[in-house]
């Protein structure tokens, strides 16, 4: 017989039911994170140890932090302001060359503040995607290309967007620069 950790039962039952909050599938985490449903499925039974990375990467996808997967309540410093000199490290976020800092203290609630780093020729992926939710950005350096549906728009500094997440959408730095933008999404 399996022995399960309790760590491993309370942070899968913490995954899943953040997952049922914010009304994501299984299939829709794991396709997400780059995982099998199986994988996925047995680390919310607390049948798999997740490494840290992968923690961070089902944290980042329920548009949470990885504290709040370890424990029942936030801390109440999790919840103070994000000030600069307790700078928060930058994750990986979905294609190559792309980096994300979460701006948001705690990260819950409807409203996500990122600042993006897309490296350069760095992408959100091969593939537009959607979500629920709406999106805007200001570019605080360099350029990206965001594709929104049909359309595309050369972003420079100072260009702001707004738009839909349930349109089909990508962005990319087609520049030999860095570019980071602040990006917000309202999760609905």
């Amino acid at each position: 017989m399996i022995e399960l950790a309790p760590i491993e039962i309370a942070l899968g039952a913490r995954i899943r039911a953040l997952r049922h909050r914010r009304n994501v599938s299984l299939a829709a985490l794991a396709k997400a994170c780059g995982k099998s449903v199986g994988y996925v499925s047995q680390v919310e039974r607390g049948l798999s140890s997740p490494t840290l990375k992968e923690v961070a990467l089902f944290a980042e996808t329920l548009g949470t932090d990885m504290l709040s997967l370890f424990v029942d309540q936030p801390s109440e410093k999790a919840k103070s302001p994000v000030r600069l000199d307790q700078e928060r490290s930058f994750i990986p976020f979905r294609g190559e060359g792309t980096l994300k800092r979460v701006l948001t203290p705690n990260n819950e609630g409807a409203l996500r503040m990122n600042l993006m780093h897309v490296g350069p020729h760095g992408s959100s992926g091969d593939a537009l995607y959607t979500h629920d939710g709406e999106e805007a950005g200001f570019v605080l350096k360099g350029g990206i290309l965001l594709t929104v549906g049909d359309n595309e728009y050369q972003l420079q500094v100072g260009d702001s967007f707004r738009f839909s997440s349930q349109i089909p959408h990508a962005f990319r730095n087609v520049g030999n620069a860095p570019a980071e933008i602040v990006w917000v999404n309202l999760v609905q």
